[in-house]
C-alpha cells in the first residue's frame, strides 16, 4: 500500500502564519468541515493553478512575499502531487514571459494562501468537494 500523501515544509514569519491560519479558518467556514492544514494549502494552490498565467505573475508582482517567509518551520501533510501542481503553475507564469525568473515554489504556497483568503466561500467549497471526491476516489481505486 502506498501513500497518497507526504509532509511539506514551508517556513513563514510570523506574518505569513497569519496568512495560513486566516487562509485555514476561511476554508472551514466556507466549507464547514473540520479540515488539515495541508488540505487548505492544497485547495489554495489548486485553485491558483486555474488562473490565467498573466495574473499569476502581476499578483506574484505585488505579493510581500519576503515579509511573509521567515524562519519558522511548519510541517504540512499534503497529497504527493502538491509540488507537480506548484511547478506547474511556475513553468506556465515563466513561460508567458511576465516574469524575469522562474516563481519559487515557496512564493506560489504564498500566493495561494493570499488568493484563496480572498476567493469566494462558493467556489472554495466546490474546489474542496471536487478535491474531496478526488481523493476519496484513488483511495478506493
Amino acid at each position: 500500500m502506498t501513500r497518497n500523501s507526504r509532509t511539506f515544509k514551508i517556513r513563514l514569519s510570523p506574518a505569513g502564519m497569519d496568512l495560513l491560519i486566516d487562509c485555514h479558518c476561511h476554508l472551514i467556514r466556507s466549507t464547514r468541515s473540520l479540515i488539515a492544514w495541508g488540505t487548505t494549502l492544497h485547495v489554495a494552490v489548486v485553485r491558483l493553478d486555474g488562473l490565467a498565467p498573466e495574473d499569476v505573475a502581476r499578483d506574484l508582482s505585488r505579493l510581500p512575499a519576503a515579509s511573509l517567509m521567515g524562519a519558522e518551520e511548519h510541517h504540512l501533510g499534503a497529497p504527493k502531487g502538491l509540488n507537480a501542481i506548484a511547478a506547474r503553475i511556475a513553468r506556465r507564469v515563466a513561460a508567458s514571459a511576465q516574469l524575469q525568473a522562474v516563481p519559487t515554489q515557496a512564493s506560489i504556497y504564498l500566493l495561494a494562501l493570499h488568493g484563496a483568503l480572498k476567493a469566494d466561500r462558493i467556489e472554495l467549497r466546490h474546489l474542496f468537494a471536487t478535491l474531496s471526491a478526488n481523493s476519496a476516489g484513488a483511495s478506493r481505486g
